[in-house]
């Protein structure tokens, strides 16, 4: 088999960030939204619509619970069991995928059912949990917003340890009020996870690592 060309790399990333987008769009239709005020669970991520698409997240706007990083924790866990003991739809995929590459290396055109495939191996190899949280009937917007709540403030080792470039702000910027929540809520949370951290970033470590991207 052919090592796989940077073009084809390109195509799988390219697909698998169709992917996530895909799986939380497709979680916002079939999952009626929960009724209730602002600390009702699907509230916070919701709170980013009719924003300027430049403010648009989903991030949850509201510091992190016990009971979301119970859910976090618990969908992960199963994610990690399951990416160290994939199913047979699982490794399907996975070889699809690798397949697909080879091919692409080769020249041949990836078909609308090629991305599908590679949009499921991106699921498979880095982000298990969207695909339990899914099995588990959980509503996927309320989820996504508690995955980036959680991963915005610990760090994925798998990605290296380097810390992260700041990128300098005018000295006349000042934060939107949106930014301002963020900030505060990000704080927050770094705090509130801190006894949290070192399970978290062993689960990053097996469900978030680029290794197990099909190559």
């Amino acid at each position: 088999m052919r090592k796989p060309s940077n073009s084809c790399k390109f195509l799988l990333v390219m697909a698998l960030c169709t992917s996530a987008t895909l799986w939380s769009c497709g979680r916002k239709e079939t999952a009626p939204p929960t009724e209730g005020g602002e600390n009702s669970p699907a509230s916070p991520a919701s709170k980013s619509e009719g924003l300027p698409l430049g403010q648009q997240i989903e991030q949850k706007l509201d510091p992190l619970t016990k009971e979301d990083i119970e859910l976090y924790l618990k969908a992960m866990g199963i994610a990690a069991d399951r990416v160290k003991n994939p199913t047979p739809a699982d490794n399907a995929a996975l070889e699809g995928a690798k397949k697909i590459l080879a091919g692409s290396a080769a020249g041949r055109v990836p078909t609308p059912d090629d991305v599908k495939t590679l949009e499921r191996a991106n699921l498979v190899a880095l982000a298990m949990d969207q695909i339990v949280a899914e099995d588990m009937k959980l509503d996927g917007r309320t989820y996504r917003g508690i995955v980036e709540a959680v991963e915005s403030v610990v760090p994925n080792p798998a990605l290296g340890t380097a810390p992260a470039k700041s990128i300098p702000q005018a000295p006349e910027h000042v934060l939107t009020a949106l930014e301002k929540r963020l900030s505060d809520v990000n704080t927050a949370n770094e705090t509130f996870l801190r006894p949290y951290r070192d399970e978290i970033q062993k689960l990053l470590a097996i469900v978030r690592n680029p290794a197990n991207l099909p190559k």
